[in-house]
């Protein structure tokens, strides 16, 4: 008889990732409108996070740093659209809208007879994200004590409710956004150091609108064709003096300011055309558009400015560790520093060096001058 066949086991097979879901996922993040140096670095760099991750996986913790009105809510729901757990629940939480005595309760959840009014218990935030994203925006404005409890969240991948004894585990990508300054706020006790490092593990700074140049035209012209199609107007144009008042305008309350003020004009102007007078902007922004004077940073001056900020702010974070800085922005670290040096950045007390030029000369001391007696002459 011969010897009955034995089975190989199978061959291991390294399975090959679909670009389908990522080319899919990158249509989300073209809602960051603009073509300025600091948002393309923004997209650039939430590109590479969601190609590092897998359909269903989560991502990283994630800092969202930038002003008021930047656009910090757009991109966090743009990272979970864009994510492997998009079609999980986004749970957007306003950390300085909710109470201090009730933000516990509502981030974590409580049982039944935990205070005076729990007469049934309840599920957490973080437990309704599960299995997608919770958004804690402005997350500078959280108390210490909350602080800690978050803290112990993240690390522990659970959470223990109000009155109970027992943690339960938690399964959800946490995206932070604020417009504090976290690291002076580090620095003053205001904020825990170990809490910023473990949220800004991937940290994106969104530019001011006042930095992004011409995106301001590009924004603009979005948001009137949205408000002339949800209000059923006629379309509307703006003019060359409007064009240059958007231009010319600092927008201190950027990108949620220039939406309210393109709603309004287009509700309240008359004709198809918008003209800067029509806006509502500041006198001095429209006697500058009148007389034609360029804006008071260029475009371009804008998008190196732009950046300049968000490596200086990056940097100064991580203690000018360019390796740990490279990471969070999600650059090679041979390029960050590159950038820094064209851009002239080096730590106080060091003197800035612009990469291609030589550094400033030390100037020389003035060597003294002889008093000549009368009829002397030098040699």
């Amino acid at each position: 008889m011969s010897p009955a066949p034995t089975s190989s086991p199978p061959a291991r097979t390294t399975p090959v990732r679909s670009t389908r879901w990522y080319d899919a996922s990158m249509a989300v993040l073209t809602r960051l409108l603009g073509e300025s140096a600091p948002i393309v670095a923004v997209r650039e760099q939430a590109a590479r996070l969601l190609r590092s991750t897998s359909p269903g996986r989560r991502l990283p913790p994630i800092l969202i740093l930038g002003e008021t009105g930047t656009g910090k809510g757009l991109l966090a729901n743009a990272l979970h659209g864009s994510g492997g757990r998009a079609g999980g629940p986004f749970i957007d939480v306003n950390c300085a809208a909710i109470p201090e005595t009730l933000l516990e309760a509502e981030l974590f959840g409580f049982e039944r007879g935990a205070f005076t009014d729990a007469r049934q218990a309840k599920a957490g935030l973080f437990q309704a994200a599960g299995g997608g994203t919770i958004f804690l925006d402005e997350v500078g404005l959280l108390p210490l004590p909350l602080q800690a409890k978050l803290l112990k969240v993240i690390e522990e991948r659970s959470v223990r409710r109000l009155g109970s004894t027992r943690n339960e585990p938690i399964d959800v990508c946490i995206i932070a956004a604020t417009s504090e300054d976290l690291a002076a706020a580090t620095q003053e006790g205001r904020f825990r150091p170990d809490l910023y490092h473990r949220l800004a593990v991937v940290t994106l700074l969104l530019p001011p609108l006042r930095s992004r140049g011409r995106d301001v035209l590009v924004l603009a012209e979005e948001f009137l064709g949205r408000v002339c199609e949800d209000y059923g107007l006629p379309p509307r144009a703006l003019t060359e003096d409007a064009r240059a008042a958007l231009l010319a305008y600092a927008w201190p309350g950027n990108v949620r300011e220039l939406a309210n003020v393109l709603e309004r004009a287009a509700l309240l102007s008359d004709g198809p055309a918008l003209t800067a007078a029509g806006l509502g902007l500041p006198a001095a922004a429209v006697v500058d558009a009148e007389r034609g004077t360029p804006p008071p940073i260029a475009a371009t001056d804008a998008e190196a400015e732009g950046e300049r900020r968000v490596l200086l702010d990056v940097l100064q974070a991580t203690g000018w560790n360019f390796t740990r800085a490279a990471a969070r922005l999600g650059l090679p670290r041979n390029t960050l520093r590159y950038r820094a040096e064209r851009l002239g950045l080096a730590p106080e007390g060091q003197p800035e060096r612009r990469r291609g030029g030589r550094p400033p000369a030390t100037p020389r001391a003035a060597e003294p001058t002889a008093v000549l007696a009368p009829g002397e002459t030098t040699r």
